[in-house]
């Protein structure tokens, strides 16, 4: 649900960021805010992906090992 979340914010802040330039800077905080938030999810997803598949292959490892 977080990776969805970001794909939506991602984008969504984008087109905030471009809309309110040509509406003299209305919103560009907020816009800037959903795109930073949108990618640092979407990075610590993938973090927790790659954590996840460590774990489990390490536990691999450890249960060949025995």
């Amino acid at each position: 649900m977080a990776v969805l979340s970001a794909l939506i914010a991602v984008p969504a802040g984008h087109i905030g960021r471009f809309r309110g330039r040509r509406l003299d800077g209305e919103g560009r905080g907020t816009a800037l805010l959903g795109t930073v938030v949108g990618w640092l999810l979407l990075f610590v997803c993938a973090l927790a992906v790659l954590a996840y598949i460590g774990l489990i292959a390490g536990l691999a490892f450890l249960a060949d090992a025995f």
